[in-house]
């Protein structure tokens, strides 16, 4: 289960942080497609450093 300051790492291939860790800091209960906010530590080549993600784009980093 995905939880506020877990560690992921992303598996969507289109994302520009594939397969980089990040922190959830967000975990919306809605029925929405993206309801995971994840930051990062490195910024997008557009200064963003914060994503949304669906649950089965997410694995649990221990």
């Amino acid at each position: 289960m995905f939880t506020k300051n877990s560690k992921v790492k992303v598996l969507r291939k289109e994302s520009y942080w594939y397969q980089d860790i990040g922190t959830v800091t967000k975990v919306e209960d809605q029925d929405i497609r993206y309801p995971i906010s994840v930051r990062f530590t490195k910024t997008s080549y557009n200064g963003v450093d914060k994503n949304n993600f669906s649950k089965d784009e997410l694995i649990l980093v221990l």
